[in-house]
């Protein structure tokens, strides 16, 4: 303990104390709260489709909990009966001048709300607890009766819910049974024989047939519904916290770039004509794209980086050095990332030799290419066994477009290898790779913050999706 004591640093004059720190927590916390809500907010419906499909698992798992949970609470509730009884409330004179019935009615009309407030009380619960022999007493009747009246109308609801389909009935049957007598002697004036209210039963209450709670299915549903709720809060939740770029769309606007091409899901698997068949259309826009760009300027040698490590570069390097083979140009693919050496696994060719092989030995760089299909004209150079030292790079590139050939060049991730840089000066133009939902959204903007200062010639973005 002493040890440990003894290397924990003071506390000097400048450091925080426990107040600033929690306060900076909590300052951080609400800052990332609030990116949050603004990534949310700023979610298209395709966005919001894509992130329900990236956390299908876990919103399918949300709803089925809603569902189950729906089901469990319906099963610990105990089942309530409710039994209603009507009552209709009308003039009790004898009179046949229709005024006057008008007026009486509009009396009633007036009186019945009040009805409501009193039909319950203590005089009425004493009389039915007792006329029943209810194991209740009077103050906690009230608790299951409820009385109630329409707007416009003059008639009164008695309900009562219990867990006893037959107690339910009497206990309705019995309060309503007692309101006429009760509202008649409230309303009786004084010095009159008589109450100008009139209070008949119209409907006894009978015993329901099943109970009014819990309902299964209607519990289970809402359930299900507030779990579904709750999967797609979770699911936009997560994905507007989700710092990489969501689509071409936004990896796009991140690093304002031009969006060249987006190339869909792709794995960093051997690449083979049946799958460049397959993308032939997307491989020729790219490459419409990339001249397009490049119009009015040199484009013999083309770099490809990605901010961060991965397959991302090599993948789009690989595809745009296919794309320009097919239309007849003679293209080589460098690969100069020793330490993944990416383009000996796409392409299934050896890597024995590399482009520092040439350099070391004074062979002719050319001997270490290899062919990698015979119909197209595409020569693939494997970062091979030794590193390319940065300063010999551009020796390398000049070697192997003097004979009028487009040299395609993936080196490292370009925020954790500065040599990446001396590898756009080299070239004549640079494309940036992002991997959608993989390529961190601020490690783009940084790197092509970083690509513009070099300065570089950049052409634009390619996207690469997910792998399908």
């Amino acid at each position: 303990m002493r040890l440990i004591a003894a290397s924990r640093p003071a506390a000097g004059p400048g450091s925080p104390g426990p107040a600033t720190r929690a306060r900076d927590g909590v300052r951080a916390a609400v800052d990332r709260s609030r990116l949050t809500v603004r990534r949310w907010v700023e979610l298209t419906p395709r966005q919001q489709v894509r992130a329900l499909r990236r956390y299908r698992w876990t919103a399918l798992v949300l709803v089925l909990l809603g569902g189950a949970g729906g089901g469990l609470a319906a099963a610990a509730q105990a089942p309530v009966y409710r039994a209603e009884a009507r009552l209709l409330c009308s003039p009790n004179f004898p009179t046949n001048d229709v005024r006057q019935l008008d007026t009486g009615g509009n009396y009633i009309l007036q009186r019945v709300r009040s009805y409501t407030e009193v039909a319950d009380s203590a005089e009425v619960a004493a009389a039915v607890t007792a006329r029943l022999g209810l194991p209740w007493s009077p103050p906690e009747l009230p608790n299951r009766v409820s009385v109630t009246s329409r707007a416009s109308t003059a008639v009164l609801t008695v309900v009562v819910e219990d867990g006893d389909p037959e107690r339910a009935r009497d206990i309705a049957n019995a309060v309503a049974d007692e309101i006429p007598g009760y509202i008649a002697r409230i309303e009786r004036p004084t010095g009159v024989d008589r109450s100008p209210v009139k209070v008949t039963v119209v409907r006894p209450a009978v015993a329901p047939e099943s109970p009014d709670s819990p309902r299964p299915l209607t519990d289970v549903g809402l359930g299900l519904v507030g779990g579904l709720v709750v999967a797609t809060a979770t699911a936009l939740g997560r994905y507007a916290r989700d710092p990489a770029v969501r689509d071409s769309r936004h990896a796009a606007e991140v690093a304002d770039l031009v969006l060249l091409a987006d190339t869909g899901p792709v794995s960093p698997v051997p690449l083979s004509p049946e799958r460049m068949a397959d993308r032939a259309d997307e491989l020729r826009q790219v490459r419409t794209n990339v001249r397009l760009q490049a119009a009015g300027g040199p484009l013999t040698s083309l770099a490809v980086v990605a901010p961060t490590a991965g397959a991302t570069a090599a993948v789009t390097a690989a595809h745009l050095a296919v794309a320009f083979a097919q239309a007849g140009d003679p293209v080589v693919l460098v690969d100069v990332d020793p330490g993944r050496r990416w383009a000996h696994e796409l392409f299934g060719v050896g890597d024995d030799a590399g482009p520092a092989t040439g350099l070391v030995d004074g062979s002719p760089v050319r001997d270490a290419l290899v062919r990698w299909r015979p119909e197209l004209p595409l020569h693939v150079l494997p970062a091979g066994p030794a590193p390319l030292g940065p300063d010999r790079l551009a020796t390398l590139v000049a070697e192997l477009r003097a004979e009028e050939t487009l040299v395609v060049v993936v080196g490292p991730p370009l925020l954790s290898d500065a040599d990446t840089l001396l590898l756009v000066g080299a070239t004549d133009a640079t494309v940036v790779a992002a991997r959608v939902g993989s390529t961190d959204a601020d490690s783009l903007a940084t790197a092509v913050q970083v690509l513009r200062r070099v300065p570089a010639n950049l052409l634009g973005l390619v996207t690469v999706g997910r792998p399908g």
